[in-house]
Order: structure tokens, then C-alpha cells, then sequence
């Protein structure tokens, strides 16, 4: 009896430590990852992007090449960084795979370069086909597809890089998908970034179903008949806008714009016209 009773003492002795443990193991892993998150992580080393990389970038997103100095030291270590912790599964039949990688990597850092989580915790795991493939999950054909229950993103190779292959067509997959992604992970939040956000989505659903902005979006041919699916897929149609015609995009719909602008918090960037 005497050992039993010097097991339970000593279970409820060792509980309170146990807990502390796990809160001090949770401290520290907020502290890690915010160390990490804003590049000041002493047990990270942040390999630089090699100048072809950073040239295939300057290529392929006219963005990059319109930032300050130091606006683009910090896209380019969150490149490396969100490659780093982000994994990306190939079709065996995809070739490309790196241009791929880097170019994923960029899009979903300019997307998110006025944001401090630029990491986008709602994406875990990145899946690229070489072309249109079957959806087990809608059971339709898909070109690329957000699934945020299972935080993964899915492409389509050859429509992948032909959004990034006309960077002015208003189509580009890559930053449709990931805007779909953002927008899920900033509305799940509790921070001043994604009231901010939520506001402007909130707005948006007011212009989507405003009678006057559709008969002049429907007047202006300006989006693809896509984004009228409805409200989540005018959100990131029009983001796909914002990225590749801003200029287009101010001049005939200037409310729309500021929206967007406020809630990616471009402030900092000075669209090209």
C-alpha cells in the first residue's frame, strides 16, 4: 500500500513538470519560428538564389524588377526560405522541375511580400502534373486546384508555365491558386492583417453582387468570365489582374484596385504604368 501511495505522490509531482515542460517547449517554438520567420534565426542558415535564378525571376514576374533594394533582398530570402519548407511533389512525366520550384516559390512570395506570414501555413504540400488532370476529390478535370482541408495545392505543369509565359494576359494559374490559398490562411487568423483583409472581402461581396459594377465589369470584358462563378473565383481572377495589368486595372476600376491593394498591402510598391 505504502508503494502505491509513493507512485501517486510521485505521479502528481511529476505532472505540474510535465506540463511546464510542454508550455516551455511551446514557447520556444513560437520563438523559433518567429526568429525564423523574420530571418533572425541563428540555427538557419539562408542560402543565397544564384544569379540565374534571380535572373529567371526578374524574367518571368515584371514585379520583382520594380522593387526597392531592399524590397528585394527580402523577396529573395523568402524565396529561399518558402522553397525550403514547402513540399513539392512531381509526376514522374514533369520536366522542369526546378524552374517550376523557383517560379512557385516567387509567386507565392509576391503575393504575399506586404504580409508577415509569407510562409502560408494553409499549403503544406504542393502537387504538379504535367497537364489537365482528374480531380479524385471533385471528380472533375482540373487545370489546378486549392484544397484546404488538406492544405495542398495542385498544378498542371504546361498551364502552370504558359500563365508566366504571357505576363500580361490577366491568366496566370500560379498566382489564382495561391490567392486562394492566402485568403484562406489570412481570414483564419487573429491579427490586424486579416481584419484588414476580411473588411476587403468583405467589400468585394459587395461589388460582386452590386448590379452597376457587373453591367460595367460585363461592359468592359475586362475579367474572364471565369471569376462570375462567384465570389471566392472573382477574388482571385481579379488578383490575377492586379499582378499582370495594374495599370488597366486602376484606370477602369479604381475602387476594385484599392481594395485588392489594401488587403495584399502593396502600400510599399509602386504598381508600373
Amino acid at each position: 500500500m505504502a508503494g502505491v501511495i509513493d507512485l501517486m505522490i510521485s505521479v502528481d509531482d511529476i505532472f505540474p513538470l510535465v506540463c511546464l515542460a510542454l508550455l516551455l517547449g511551446y514557447f520556444l517554438y513560437i520563438v523559433y519560428y518567429t526568429l525564423d520567420l523574420f530571418f533572425l534565426n541563428p540555427f538557419q542558415r539562408i542560402p543565397a538564389l544564384t544569379p540565374q535564378e534571380e535572373l529567371l525571376i526578374a524574367s518571368h514576374l515584371p514585379f520583382f524588377n520594380h522593387l526597392s533594394v531592399s524590397k528585394k533582398e527580402r523577396f529573395k530570402k523568402r524565396v529561399v526560405r518558402f522553397r525550403q519548407r514547402k513540399r513539392m511533389d512531381f509526376h514522374e512525366d514533369v520536366q522542369e522541375r526546378e524552374k517550376i520550384t523557383l517560379l512557385l516559390s516567387a509567386t507565392a512570395v509576391m503575393l504575399t511580400l506586404g504580409m508577415a506570414d509569407f510562409l502560408i501555413l494553409s499549403i503544406k504540400r504542393i502537387i504538379v502534373y504535367p497537364t489537365q488532370y482528374y480531380s479524385r476529390i471533385t471528380k472533375q478535370d482540373h487545370y489546378g486546384e486549392y484544397n484546404p482541408g488538406l492544405k495542398t495545392i495542385v498544378f498542371s505543369a504546361d498551364h502552370l508555365l504558359e500563365g508566366f509565359r504571357i505576363p500580361n494576359d490577366n491568366r496566370n494559374l500560379a498566382v489564382h491558386e495561391f490567392s486562394h490559398a492566402i485568403s484562406f490562411n489570412v481570414a483564419n487568423k487573429l491579427y490586424i492583417r486579416s481584419y484588414v483583409f476580411l473588411i476587403g472581402m468583405k467589400k468585394i461581396k459587395w461589388l460582386f453582387k452590386n448590379p452597376e459594377f457587373n453591367r460595367r465589369m460585363g461592359q468592359s470584358d475586362y475579367f474572364r468570365a471565369y471569376g462570375k462563378t462567384n465570389v471566392h473565383e472573382f477574388f482571385a481572377v481579379a488578383v490575377e489582374n492586379f499582378v499582370e495589368t495594374p495599370a488597366a486595372f486602376e484606370a477602369q476600376f479604381p475602387k476594385l484596385y484599392r481594395i485588392i491593394k489594401r488587403m495584399l498591402n502593396f502600400g510599399f510598391y509602386r504598381m508600373p504604368h
